[in-house]
């Protein structure tokens, strides 16, 4: 027979046992939508691409005259503002933000020695075997200008309003800046090329509407997935407070 001991350590086994099995239960649900709404490789395949999109001064630091500067530095009061000659290629703050963004929402899902891949445009412009993520508008990112030239886009594009101002065409409707709020787009698309995977753009008129749409993607997946699971490729304008990813609100939904 069982002592008291026994049976209270098996017991105690026994709920440890079913904890395991309650938490493993949501966890996998979660896997299941982050694959189904990022596509096939979003867990754990190797072609997962953050694209960043780089720019150079037009005038490279081998032909400034001497003293010439290209940047200014700001420290904010810590100590006067310098001027510098910076580096040739640079990524804006902007770039910073999306890829925490991205970064973190999948390190939850993916092993820690095969994390996603951060990479230049021009890196991966002739690259089309995986999922893509690309973060700016076709002015200032070559991925995404690619995506968005697709004979398979019928969702939008980007155009110019009455006043020459730069704009979104969603469904013949139009989309362009207002007071101090940046407009964004965020849209998926089947990659054409590799249909397992996805091609997704996050593409703000400002730097601001850019960021606000990749916070509202990796914060919003979830109720994304349950939208849009039917409908695989869907476009969202986003309308974003300049200054705050986390104002980012959505005004308007497309979907073929």
């Amino acid at each position: 027979m069982m002592g008291i001991g026994d049976v209270l350590t098996l017991l105690t086994v026994t709920l440890d046992v079913l904890k395991g099995i309650l938490k493993a239960i949501p966890n996998a649900i979660s896997k299941a939508m982050f694959r189904n709404f990022f596509g096939e490789s979003a867990i754990d395949g190797r072609n997962v691409f953050v694209v960043s999109d780089p720019y150079e001064h037009s005038l490279p630091r081998t032909q400034l005259a001497k003293g010439q500067t290209r940047f200014i530095k700001r420290f904010h009061g810590r100590k006067p503002d310098i001027t510098i000659i910076g580096e040739d290629k640079l990524l804006g703050s902007c770039s910073v933000r999306v890829t925490k963004y991205a970064s973190e929402s999948f390190s939850k899902f993916r092993a820690k020695d095969n994390s996603i891949k951060v990479v230049l445009d021009e890196e991966i412009m002739n690259f089309w075997d995986g999922t893509f993520f690309c973060f700016g508008s076709s002015d200032s990112d070559i991925k995404t200008y690619d995506v968005e030239n697709l004979p398979q886009n019928n969702l939008y594009s980007f155009s110019f309003d009455s006043n020459g101002n730069r704009c979104f065409i969603v469904n013949n409707q139009q989309f362009s800046l207002i007071n101090r709020k940046d407009r964004a787009i965020i849209s998926r698309f089947v990659n054409p090329y590799h249909t397992e995977h996805y091609l997704f753009i996050c593409a703000g008129l400002g730097e601001w509407g850019t960021s606000g749409a990749t916070y509202f993607l990796f914060d919003r997946w979830r109720e994304l997935n349950k939208r849009f699971k039917e409908r695989r490729n869907f476009c969202i304008v986003i309308e974003v407070d300049v200054g705050s990813d986390e104002s980012a609100k959505e005004i308007y939904s497309y979907t073929t």
